[in-house]
């Protein structure tokens, strides 16, 4: 998917050589890197990138029809969809007519009419669009569809096209299933001749050999020969069509300026800006290679294909902004407690005024507690039978425990200093050209924690000083949730799926940095190898944390209200919402919550720069091989000097 920059601006001459371009200046081995460094083209899936109904990128992928042209100056191919999944060959092929109204064409008709630039990618140079009309093509199975075609045409004629073949001839065997195309024609030597149709009385060029046809897709003459030479069309005289010479060669110059396809690298010192606002993070076009790469790194930009790279300066996020991140937090919570009522119709007794959400049909209120210098939110997490199956503990920090040093406040302003190896990885189809991002930024620690998602892990031998003072913070926390969930539940009757009363010290810990809108979606902690206990420590911005119950597995039936997800499918709305701020910590206690609970939970964010460390333990007797069971017991192995960090909740 290579694109190109155009090289200079010699005077349009007749006399003028073309001076051709060797290779592409700007390129991409992945759509992810061609949608976050490129402004104009932002589509994950399909073709067409349009914004506010009007094209403004085109990417030409493998899918090609027998009258494709591709040439210096000219493109012409077809979209609109309609194709299906033949089983037999594994192709998409056309079955049934492109629709009249997708949105796709009219967006590609705005552009036409505003003569507004495409980014055509596989080509990649601006091109404008010249034409649009419904043509006739037969398919394997004999039947003829209609197929939108568009005409794209080169914006700035004068400049060499680097995809364009090296002599004449190959560039006339290769340009097009036409001979009649010429590379470099005159601007003014050939011009398509239209008429009118006697039916419809709207005007169509005369763009095949055959002679003229209406092209209006709903008049009774569409598609008709109006010849005396020749009968009704056939679907033999469909599959030898050919674009006439003057069609193929008539030129539309552009008039204005045409701007550059290659975007500056994005300046990440910016004056008032703290380094990690969505608009310092994205990607950029190397500056020596000419890749299209992604912000793979917290800490600096790094081509995907060369060693070009440079560091990302990130600023020092004050206090200031962290109080007044949690101030707008708190504005948020309190008009959506309000909203979701939280607290309506019952006794005063039973008010919960730290959750943003909470079903009663499936969660209590919390029960306040005092667990070190925290004050700590319990709740308890039913099935669908009303038994206990596990815990959610909520350490809610103050001033005192953040600005106690080794405390909160310096662990963030440390961990937004120091490499500690924060990368994005592959979520879906890795190693692909549709490769997908995770958002966030990673790096593990200790037992390799195995998910969705290949993180690179390091044994905590090799971890900084900021993530084992995260660890105990984290262990320490465990330890007293796991002990107030036990005295909680103590003379209830004890079920399957009862949160047991002691778990295992954590032997892992996942470090997470966010950005600005970086968030997680609903996901589970349900692996196998996993113990029953996870704790999270928050650092920075705030963000909020979400439960809903799954809606197949979990056994609520109908007794909980749904919405639908963002891929229309039928979910259970969010039974607890709780905010999440700067030096607060967060324990799910049991083994069974990842079985009635869609996911566990989601964060979303309410700032611009947040760490999470979450810690679980990893069960080396449940993994399948030998060699993953000696390397959890050596990584996850916790260094004696660190227990100088032990924390004791203060």
């Amino acid at each position: 998917m290579p694109l190109v920059v155009p090289d200079g601006t010699p005077p349009i001459d007749g006399n003028t050589a073309v001076i051709r371009q060797p290779c592409p200046e700007v390129w991409s081995n992945t759509r992810g890197g061609l949608c976050e460094a490129l402004p104009y083209y932002r589509a994950y899936k399909g073709s067409l990138y349009s914004k506010e109904v009007c094209a403004f990128g085109f990417l030409i992928d493998k899918e090609a029809d027998p009258r494709d042209v591709f040439s210096a100056q000219v493109i012409i191919c077809s979209v609109g969809g309609g194709r299906e999944l033949d089983r037999e060959t594994g192709n998409m092929v056309r079955k049934v007519d492109a629709a009249d109204g997708h949105a796709g064409i009219r967006a590609l008709n705005a552009a036409k009419d505003a003569r507004s630039l495409v980014a055509v990618i596989a080509v990649l140079d601006y091109f404008h669009i010249t034409d649009i009309w419904k043509e006739l093509q037969v398919q394997r199975n004999g039947n003829p569809v209609k197929v939108w075609r568009v005409r794209f045409e080169k914006a700035e004629l004068h400049t060499s096209s680097w995809w364009a073949p090296r002599d004449a001839e190959d560039s006339n065997n290769a340009a097009s299933s036409s001979s009649h195309i010429s590379e470099y024609p005159s601007v003014t030597a050939f011009s398509a001749q239209s008429a009118h149709c006697i039916r419809c009385y709207q005007q169509s060029k005369v763009i095949f050999t055959i002679g003229w046809m209406c092209l209006n897709p709903n008049c009774a003459s569409y598609f008709q020969i109006h010849s005396q030479i020749h009968g009704p069309i056939t679907n033999a005289m469909l599959s030898s069509l050919a674009y006439t010479k003057a069609f193929l060669n008539q030129r539309d110059p552009l008039i204005g300026p045409v701007p550059l396809l290659r975007p500056l690298i994005p300046n990440l010192d910016t004056p008032g800006l703290h380094g990690t606002e969505s608009g310092s993070r994205g990607a950029f076009v190397c500056p020596d290679c000419g890749c299209c790469s992604r912000r793979l790194f917290w800490n600096r930009l790094a081509c995907e294909n060369c060693s070009w790279s440079r560091p990302a300066r990130m600023l020092p996020y004050t206090q200031a902004d962290l109080r007044a991140e949690a101030i707008h937090l708190d504005a948020i919570a309190t008009k959506r407690r309000l909203s979701n009522g939280v607290n309506d119709d019952v006794p005063i007794t039973a008010h919960d005024t730290f959750a943003i959400v909470l079903n009663r049909t499936c969660i209590q209120p919390a029960d306040t507690l005092v667990l070190g210098n925290y004050t700590a939110q319990q709740y308890l997490l039913p099935d669908a039978a009303g038994e206990v199956i596990g815990s959610f503990t909520m350490f809610v920090s103050n001033q005192n425990i953040n600005s106690r040093q080794n405390g909160p406040d310096d662990l963030f302003r440390e961990l937004s200093a120091t490499d500690i190896g924060l990368k994005r990885n592959p979520a879906a189809n890795a190693g692909t050209k549709n490769e997908g991002l995770t958002r966030h930024f990673q790096q593990n620690f200790g037992a390799r924690y195995k998910f969705g998602v290949s993180v690179q892990s390091k044994g905590f031998d090799e971890a900084p000083t900021e993530v084992l003072r995260a660890l105990h913070r984290l262990i320490w926390a465990g330890k007293r949730a796991v002990e107030a969930t036990a005295v909680k539940l103590a003379g209830q009757a004890v079920g399957p799926n009862t949160p047991p009363p002691t778990s295992n010290e954590f032997n892992e810990l996942l470090a997470l940095g966010f950005m600005q809108k970086d968030s997680i979606n609903y996901h589970d902690d349900g692996e196998t190898e996993l113990g029953p206990t996870v704790a999270a420590l928050s650092l920075g911005s705030p963000s909020i944390m979400k439960f809903r119950p799954k809606i197949r597995k979990s056994g609520f039936g109908n007794t909980l209200p749904t919405c639908s997800s963002p891929g229309s499918k039928r979910v259970y709305k969010s039974v607890l919402e709780v905010p999440m701020k700067h030096g607060d910590m967060m324990v799910m206690h049991g083994q069974h919550i990842h079985r009635i609970y869609e996911a566990n939970h989601a964060v979303e964010p309410f700032g611009e720069r947040r760490f999470s460390m979450t810690s679980r333990y990893i069960d080396p007797e449940k993994m399948t091989l030998q060699a993953d069971r000696e390397d959890a017991a050596v990584k996850g192995a916790i260094p004696s000097h660190s227990y100088a960090f032990a924390y004791a909740g203060n």
